[in-house]
């Protein structure tokens, strides 16, 4: 038996229409994507800028000395240890593998050794 002409053609065009729609959805995201919006500020007008400079240089921190990068640092994963616990040879060891995995700059982690090493058992 043979079908109608019209069933073909209502049979195609919600599939066109489910088509076309994928289309554009997908079109329009990566419209979006390589389009991102962007949030429009005005530039800072030579006043603003020295104000901003000045007001950047006033509030500069002073490095955290040895006992609070101790404090902030080690404490994070155990309990903190007595620094006369260790000798000074063995506090420079320790140093040295903690220093990786507390993620330690250079400045942060000498400032930590001297104060270990000062509070060092014999």
């Amino acid at each position: 038996m043979r079908t109608p002409k019209g069933t073909n053609t209502l049979l195609s065009s919600p599939i066109k229409s489910i088509h076309l729609l994928a289309v554009v959805t997908i079109s329009t995201a990566v419209v979006t994507i390589n389009f991102p919006a962007t949030a429009q500020t005005p530039a800072p007008s030579p006043k603003n800028k020295a104000k901003t400079t000045t007001q950047t240089t006033q509030v500069k921190a002073e490095p955290l000395s040895g006992a609070e990068l101790w404090a902030l640092n080690c404490s994070r994963c155990h309990m903190a240890r007595s620094p006369d616990e260790f000798t000074a040879a063995q506090w420079q060891t320790i140093l040295r593998h903690m220093r990786v995995r507390a993620n330690l700059p250079a400045a942060q982690a000498r400032a930590l050794q001297k104060f270990l090493q000062a509070g060092a058992g014999k």
